[in-house]
């Protein structure tokens, strides 16, 4: 190599390594002091992105394990309540089976009756009221309530009547029973509407559950005692005009009956072509005033009318929940000829999803007909009973157990999704773990590699600057040439 003074090329050189060297070193200080291998994009740019991925897996991951946990929490404030309504039923069963005896005098077996009521009410109340974060732990919003689950129903009492059930875009429109339109068959297609067309004196609750499960192609309607329950966002509208539920009034030639229940107390009787009749206890059967044909009224004006009109014969008319409880006397009608008019419950029923996943797993809860728990009287198929006779008592008391099954039957389904949730929870806690640890493995610094580096670069940067130092003097020797 020639010797010169424009380019001090070994100085380059070294200054050059000297450069890179310092860089080595400083991108080395920086991963000990921050802990992380990647510290930008230009580090790693496929690291990054991986960690990046990773990181918010694991956050998701985490706060699902939290929402488990939250919806742990949530069931078992409705199994506690379960749990209280359970121990109603038990006094029950004390109180029925007390006054199934027949050795309790008419003052003892109303005070019975009157603390068995108030177990109804409270069992009531605690299905209305119960709330975890201020979100109802029961399927309480019932679309529809009836008298008796076997009664028959219609929409409204003119051919023009139409209710509406609408679920996602899907629509179902309940024709009254003499509208002439033909039902559609199939599953609704998304966005259109199907006709259903209600047979009156032939369809019951069930049947017009088992009709709007068809045509939506989804189980989101179901029975419940009395009342017909849609979950999953379906909704019924309808009008107190085009809803009616034909009360199972026994006819005068089988006999009257001492007790009437409806779905509620409040809604509008109407009387068909035939009177509504009262009969006292060795009398003749006498029309009701008010309610005789096309006559028109609530279940308290009924009771007010028969206590006025028969209660110097002894008659003693009675309004509990929505039943009516006669005594000295029945009441009677033809068959089908007396109808309760009640409004829909527009409000889509509750949903509570308990997300438990990055996305790919839902563990829901009221989202099903199976997950649906309700605590209510009418539910339990209690509504309407009482303890005011050794019948009356017996046959209470049948009811009484049956729902105590049922009470325990939805204390498992709440337990098996308490299990569920606590397994899937502890999966996602476990998942997010690992999934850090992955993270952990990708952008973590390795302080072993990175304080031997650290070492290499310190001595490179000495002998770089030595280096440097040396070529910087070579160039003094030309001087000696001058000389």
């Amino acid at each position: 190599m020639a010797l010169g003074v424009l380019n001090n090329i070994n100085a380059i050189y070294a200054q050059n390594n000297l450069a890179n060297t310092q860089a080595s070193l400083s991108k080395t200080l920086q991963q000990l002091s921050s802990g992380s291998r990647i510290n930008s994009g230009a580090d790693d740019a496929a690291g990054l992105s991986l960690a990046n991925g990773l990181q918010a897996s694991s956050t998701a991951l985490s706060q699902s394990a939290k929402n488990a946990t939250e919806g742990v929490d949530f069931l078992q404030v409705a199994d506690g309540a379960l749990s209280q309504v359970t121990s109603l039923l038990n006094r029950a069963v004390t109180l029925a089976t007390e006054a199934s005896n027949g050795t309790l005098n008419s003052s003892q077996v109303s005070a019975a009756n009157s603390e068995y009521q108030k177990i109804l009410t409270e069992a009531d109340t605690i299905n209305n009221n119960t709330e975890y974060n201020g979100i109802n732990t029961f399927a309480k919003n019932a679309a529809f309530t009836v008298g008796k689950s076997t009664d028959k129903i219609d929409v409204g009492a003119l051919a023009t009547d139409i209710a509406t059930v609408t679920y996602g875009t899907q629509t179902l429109k309940l024709e009254n029973s003499g509208s002439g339109n033909a039902s559609t068959t199939g599953v609704i297609a998304s966005g259109a509407t199907g006709i259903y067309t209600v047979g009156a004196g032939t369809d019951t609750l069930a049947t017009l559950a088992g009709q709007i499960n068809s045509q939506f192609g989804a189980s989101v309607a179901s029975v419940q005692g009395s009342q017909l329950v849609l979950s999953g966002g379906a909704k019924l509208t309808g009008t107190i005009a085009n809803l009616t539920d034909t009360l199972q009034v026994p006819t005068t030639a089988s006999g009257g009956t001492a007790s009437l229940t409806v779905g509620n107390a409040s809604d509008t009787l109407t009387v068909g072509s035939t009177d509504l009749k009262f009969t006292t206890t060795g009398g003749a059967a006498v029309s009701i005033t008010n309610f005789a044909a096309a006559g028109t009224g609530n279940l308290y004006q009924l009771a007010a009318q028969i206590n006025t009109q028969f209660g110097s014969s002894g008659a003693d008319a009675t309004v509990s929940a929505n039943t009516l409880n006669v005594k000295g006397g029945t009441i009677s009608a033809a068959a089908g000829d007396v109808t309760e008019s009640g409004i829909a419950n527009s409000k889509a029923n509750q949903t509570v999803a308990i997300f438990t996943s990055d996305g790919t797993i839902s563990q829901s809860y009221n989202n099903a007909s199976s997950d649906m728990v309700q605590a209510s009287s009418s539910a339990l198929s209690l509504a309407g009973t009482d303890l005011t006779s050794t019948a009356g008592a017996q046959a209470a008391l049948t009811a009484i157990n049956s729902a105590i099954t049922t009470v325990a039957a939805a204390r498992g389904t709440l337990g098996a999704n308490i299990n569920t949730l606590t397994a899937v929870g502890n999966v996602m806690t476990m998942q997010s773990t690992n999934t850090l640890a992955a993270m952990n493995d990708v952008t973590a610094t390795d302080y072993g590699q990175a304080t031997s580096d650290m070492s290499k670069f310190q001595i490179l940067s000495q002998t770089g600057i030595a280096a440097l130092s040396q070529a910087n003097q070579a160039q003094q020797l030309i001087t000696k040439l001058l000389q």
